[in-house]
């Protein structure tokens, strides 16, 4: 428990030293070091989430994974929105949590080997955030116009995604005579990927809910 609060508090730390130090450069005012304190938090907790996820597709032997994994959550979640932990060691758990799950679905996808099954997840995935998306978080409201933006950016993201994914998927079976490969399998983590944000929007949907019904 001390280690975990240790871990926070260097976290903290950290960013007010930034914070501070932007201030001294009258990059930001003393009014304004507080915010910039949280969101370099924000930051720095974003990095440790990445790197985590890197070392443990070194050691897994899944790095390729690791890599479309840190790209779609940071760039799609960026404008789907979706659950988010309440504190940074929350927050590296369920990233690193969820990634290793993730892993766990493509290798029942591998073992099955259906394509059509691995379409219906992708489809899924997509409808998910095409109906739901974006996603406000109660500590950042959107205003209409940001709306109509992120769901618009929200949608074409989930279909380059698949489109990409078809084309990996076809490019892998055309290189080896319709045997799979890596390509093939990037093709089904791709679409894997978009359920997984998918169910995460919903869960952040049910948990903003709750909030909402407690602050009312």
């Amino acid at each position: 428990m001390y280690k975990v609060k240790g871990i926070m508090y260097m976290i903290h730390l950290v960013a007010l030293v930034i914070a501070d130090f932007f201030v001294s450069k009258d990059v930001i005012t003393e009014e304004e070091k507080e915010v910039c304190a949280y969101g370099m938090e924000l930051i720095i907790s974003g990095i440790i989430n990445v790197s985590l996820v890197i070392i443990i597709g070194l050691i897994t032997c899944n790095i390729w994974y690791a890599i479309v994994y840190n790209i779609m959550m940071i760039v799609i979640r960026m404008y789907t929105g979706g659950y988010h932990a309440d504190t940074h060691l929350g927050c590296n758990i369920c990233y690193c949590g969820v990634f290793l799950i993730s892993l766990i679905i493509l290798r029942i996808q591998m073992l099955v080997k259906e394509d059509v099954l691995t379409w219906i997840i992708a489809a899924a995935g997509y409808l998910i955030i095409v109906l739901n998306a974006p996603l406000e978080h109660h500590n950042k409201r959107l205003t209409i116009e940001q709306k109509h933006k992120y769901m618009i950016i929200s949608a074409m993201l989930g279909i380059s995604s698949m489109l990409i994914s078809f084309m990996l998927n076809i490019m892998g079976m055309v290189i080896r005579y319709g045997e799979y490969t890596i390509l093939c399998h990037i093709s089904l983590y791709i679409n894997t990927m978009l359920l997984i944000i998918g169910l995460l929007l919903l869960l952040g949907i049910r948990k903003e809910g709750r909030f909402h019904e407690t602050d009312s």
